[in-house]
């Protein structure tokens, strides 16, 4: 395995452009996110993908 690629970087842009899209859907209806919901959202995207950084750097060493 190799370290981590551009492509993550992609991977991850386009997890919080699909945030958004809920974001903005949401807020079209009934139950939209409250500022705190989008903001919890968008950091479990980098969690999310910030531990996947950290587990392709411990199998490449």
């Amino acid at each position: 395995m190799s370290a981590p690629t551009p492509q993550l970087a992609d991977q991850e842009m386009a997890a919080l452009v699909k945030v958004e899209a809920e974001f903005a859907r949401r807020s079209q209806g009934g139950k939209p996110w409250t500022t705190r919901e989008y903001l919890d959202e968008i950091e479990a995207v980098h969690v999310r993908f910030n531990r996947f950084r950290q587990f392709q750097l411990k199998a490449v060493a």
